[in-house]
């Protein structure tokens, strides 16, 4: 693993508007691997891939809120974790619009 493929994997997620789908294993686990054997510089592969995660966690949220809202979304390139993630954010979000949202109540009084 070369640092050019985290910054192209990164420049292929900057320029497409939905995820874009991750090989099997993933960018992050493969850069760990190559951090692990001493193949690249720690530094770099972190602000690289902390730059990637970044990305596709605007997409996750954006994701989430439709999800949250009723609305139909695209599953493509969301891996099983990140699945998980926008799962949980999606709970998170409805249990927070339950929470502010004036209950009604219907009283014959």
């Amino acid at each position: 693993m070369d640092i050019e493929a985290i910054r192209a994997a990164r420049a292929r997620e900057q320029d497409a508007a939905s995820l874009v789908q991750l090989a099997e294993p993933t960018i992050f686990e493969r850069t760990q691997t190559a951090v692990d054997d001493g193949e690249i510089d720690t530094d770099d592969a972190v602000q690289l891939t902390t730059e990637l995660a970044d990305e596709r966690a605007g997409k996750l949220l954006k994701l989430a809120s439709f999800r949250a809202a009723g609305m139909a979304v695209n599953w493509d390139g969301v891996t099983d974790q990140e699945r998980a993630l926008v799962e949980d954010l999606v709970a998170r979000l409805e249990e927070w619009r339950d929470s502010v949202t004036p209950t009604t109540e219907d009283s014959d009084d």
